[in-house]
């Protein structure tokens, strides 16, 4: 099987000959910035650049897909009007100025093509799929509308507005719902297949159930449905240290990805066995970052081992790598899911 193979055979549920890992953004940017001499700066302006910091990943750490999304969790937001900074090192974008609640009716919809800045991944998502994408599966991104409201008007002002505007909050997300649908119209045109949602709200150190319902939820799922009717594989990500994982494998959604060291394994194991394709992340802001290879190596064979022999399974990092894992750390990840993973 290709790496793109592999990768679809554990969405759709399958056996794959080897078990898949999925590289999410930009991890481990450090190391690609010197490979190629690029800037994260000039991607999030140049689609070329972006592809070739990109593919570069897919290059050098040999992972099963290239992502079309990096995660710097603004440009959608930015499209709706939210200003960003750079900051003096090349590194993701700031928020600068949010968009007041007093204005957030003047929000309309947006093409994604039509937007300078979120239209650069749509545009670099085409050429990876024309370079890389028989080999390689490729993903695209976006966050959920609930992450995207929390970006353009800022959290604490999103949910203050969930008690004093309710009526302004549900304006809003039902505009980044429409914007949403259009970007997956759009990346389905550039030979897209995948779409990774971002949905780190969704935990329980920042709402509780019923808000969770109301504000995040119903919102999601009218975007995945419409993702869903269009053909796409759907991944809901989840790095929540609380994660409400329950609702949000009831929208069907192809694969959920979470930390393991943040959710009872046992249980949400047995949970999704057969029914989602299970994304199960190692510990990136500690294990993979300041351990040792050997402990790393450790952990993947714990976690295969509890999840056995079933279809439907994936060894990822629990989020987007940091700057500066060592790319010891990278290559004994993978290098463990290719020793205990195989079929």
């Amino acid at each position: 099987m290709t790496p793109r193979d592999r990768f679809h055979t554990a969405l759709d549920l399958g056996t794959p000959d080897r078990l898949p890992i999925f590289y999410q953004h930009l991890g481990a940017a450090k190391w690609l910035l010197q490979d190629t001499g690029l800037r994260i700066h000039d991607g999030l302006h140049d689609p070329e650049v972006f592809a070739r910091l990109s593919l570069a990943a897919l290059r050098m750490y040999g992972f099963d897909n290239v992502m079309a999304g990096w995660g710097d969790l603004l440009v959608e937001a930015k499209a709706h009007g939210m200003e960003w900074k750079f900051p003096e090192r090349d590194f993701y974008p700031r928020p600068d100025k949010y968009v007041p609640m007093s204005e957030v009716d003047k929000i309309q919809p947006v093409d994604p093509m039509d937007d300078p800045s979120w239209s650069i991944m749509l545009k670099a998502a085409k050429i990876m799929v024309d370079e890389a994408g028989s080999d390689a599966a490729v993903v695209s991104g976006i966050a959920a509308p609930n992450l995207i409201a929390s970006e353009i008007v800022g959290m604490d002002n999103l949910m203050m507005g969930y008690l004093t505007d309710p009526d302004v909050v549900e304006k809003l997300l039902s505009t980044i719902v429409q914007s949403s649908i259009a970007y997956c119209e759009r990346a389905a045109e550039a030979g897209v297949e995948n779409i990774f949602i971002e949905n780190s709200l969704a935990g329980g150190q920042m709402v509780d159930r019923a808000m969770y319902e109301q504000w995040d939820r119903r919102f999601t799922k009218q975007t995945l449905d419409a993702y869903h009717g269009a053909g796409m594989r759907t991944i809901v990500h989840n790095c929540t240290e609380k994660p409400l994982w329950e609702p949000q494998i009831e929208m069907r959604t192809k694969a959920f990805h979470f930390q393991v060291n943040a959710v009872n394994v046992n249980e949400v194991f047995s949970a999704l066995k057969g029914n989602t394709c299970v994304m199960a992340g190692i510990d990136s802001r500690e294990l993979m970052l300041n351990g040792a290879p050997e402990a790393i190596d450790a952990e993947v064979k714990r976690v295969i081992d509890l999840w056995g022999k079933d279809p439907g399974f994936m060894v990822v990092p629990g989020c987007e790598m940091p700057y500066k894992v060592p790319q010891e750390n990278i290559k004994a990840l993978r290098d463990s899911v290719e020793k205990y993973g195989r079929a």
